[in-house]
């Protein structure tokens, strides 16, 4: 629910000091089948504005305006399972984001307003490391483009199970990267994510066949298979299955759905846990609070809102006027303004942050979590020996001697008997996980952060401080501008 309108679908050339452009060639197919790969002429000939609207647009070869920030919200916030870990470890969200976050720096620079390969990628890395940064990448860029489309949050298929999907999702090997579920049409999203130095036709095809779940999900949903390709320049190929939906897009915001669906804000809540994570195991005189303007009446109305870049949100910059530099979170609800909980993630350039509800969401969310562990490890405890080492009892020692004695293949099947046994569990709790995050997110709204952290942060400014800032009405993401090299000439 709720992604960050950070990628610009506007007319004219987005202009931010992070800004460049992405090549997207979109074709619609019945059944699915990849459409040719473009030729270097046909990239670099795209220029189609991306239209407005909520949903996959027409067949075109687009020309789409985005940041850097916008990238890396992407790649924290792309689908992954969090819950095996939740309990003991939140301290490694942070190794998580730095894993995310760095490979894009290493592998990509930018080149006027386009993003190409940098030559490490090119000439200094073997091709083991090509094929993971292209997973990674692939990822990142689905995410990316989803959110684009109007998506809400996407999950890991190996990791859940979608609603609607039928029995055996969880035992089918070959599966989707994502899914995810549209706000504006209630329509289900599976999306398989490709890519690499130059993606061709075999892994787009594989890709499709990946795609095809028949039986398994006997509910309408939507097809995506999102092809990034890194020759000469980042580009993307997205093939979808079938027509456009029929019928209007809902007509309910954002923020409307956020308020009355459930499902919308767990799945909210899930794609934020590695920032909640990472914050709330941040010392506490490392948390501050960031002053962001309330999106105004016409954007905050739009599912495909205008970009808040922050360094050109005047209502951001009308607050800040307002809003003294000893202020605190009080303060700043007094203007009417959102007072964003924010930490800056050790040993990274990024600083990270989220709205009093969002943080109140995601605070039950993990508490619901641990519930879920807790019966796995009285229900079965040979499974305990899967799980992080700070949630496993003295009595599972001997568990871990004999760990080491397992086969990989003995290993993953008892790690994915585990993952099975916590999906089921987390199934039965699902009514106490959506009503727990329900009840996390309106008493932080009604709240502040002193009831929430027992902590007042005091004030903090990132944009006085180097960095570029981004937000949504839930979510933050700050970078320092000189770390991302954005002069950096090819080589």
């Amino acid at each position: 629910m709720q992604p960050p309108a950070w990628a610009g679908n506007v007319d004219t050339p987005l202009s931010a000091p992070d800004a460049f452009d992405v090549p997207v060639f979109l074709r619609r197919s019945s059944p699915l089948a990849p459409a040719p790969r473009p030729t270097p002429v046909m990239v670099a000939l795209a220029h189609q504005p991306l239209p407005q609207g909520a949903g996959i647009p027409a067949d075109g070869a687009y020309l789409v305006g985005t940041t850097w920030r916008a990238l890396l919200d992407a790649t924290i916030a792309v689908g992954r399972d969090i819950s095996s870990w939740i309990t003991a470890t939140p301290r490694l969200a942070r190794h998580e984001i730095k894993a995310r976050r760095y490979p894009l720096s290493a592998y990509l620079v930018r080149a006027g307003r386009e993003v190409v390969p940098s030559v490490v990628y090119t000439h200094g890395t073997e091709s083991s490391t090509r094929t993971a940064f292209g997973y990674h990448v692939g990822m990142t860029m689905a995410q990316w483009a989803c959110q684009t489309m109007g998506l809400g949050p996407t999950t890991h298929a190996e990791s859940a199970i979608p609603q609607g999907a039928a029995p055996g999702w969880d035992k089918t090997r070959s599966l989707p990267d994502l899914f995810g579920t549209h706000p504006a049409t209630s329509e289900l999203w599976l999306i398989e994510a490709k890519g690499s130095r130059r993606l061709g036709m075999g892994p787009r095809t594989k890709g499709a066949q990946q795609l095809d779940v028949g039986a398994l999900i006997p509910v309408a949903h939507q097809k995506v298979l999102c092809g990034t390709s890194l020759e000469r320049r980042l580009f993307m190929m997205i093939d979808v299955e079938g027509d456009p939906p029929a019928g209007d897009p809902s007509n309910t915001s954002d923020e409307e759905t956020l308020q009355q669906d459930d499902e919308a804000l767990l799945e909210l809540a899930r794609s934020r846990m590695l920032t909640y994570l990472a914050l709330s195991s941040l010392p506490r005189g490392g948390l501050r609070v960031t002053a962001v303007g309330r999106p105004e009446a016409e954007a905050a109305a739009t599912r495909r809102a205008p970009i808040r870049l922050l360094e050109n949100d005047e209502p951001t910059a009308e607050l800040r006027r307002h809003v003294a530099p000893d202020s605190g979170d009080a303060d700043i609800r007094q203007q009417h303004g959102l007072d964003m909980l924010t930490g800056r993630i050790p040993g990274t350039d990024l600083m990270l942050g989220m709205s009093r509800r969002l943080y109140g969401a995601c605070r039950e969310l993990a508490h619901a979590e641990r519930r879920v562990i807790a019966r796995v490890r009285e229900e079965r405890p040979m499974y305990m020996d899967e799980l992080p080492r700070a949630v496993q009892r003295p009595e599972n020692a001997v568990a871990r001697r004999l760990e080491g004695r397992m086969s990989d293949r003995a290993r993953e099947e008892r790690a994915a008997a585990a993952q099975e046994y916590a999906r089921r569990v987390r199934a039965e709790q699902r009514d106490d996980q959506l009503r727990s995050v329900r009840e996390g997110f309106t008493r932080g709204a009604s709240g502040s952060w002193m009831h929430l952290i027992d902590l007042a942060p005091r004030l903090a400014l990132p944009s006085e401080e180097g960095f570029l800032e981004a937000a949504t009405s839930d979510t933050y993401l700050a970078v320092e501008e000189e770390a991302l090299d954005l002069d950096t000439d090819v080589e």
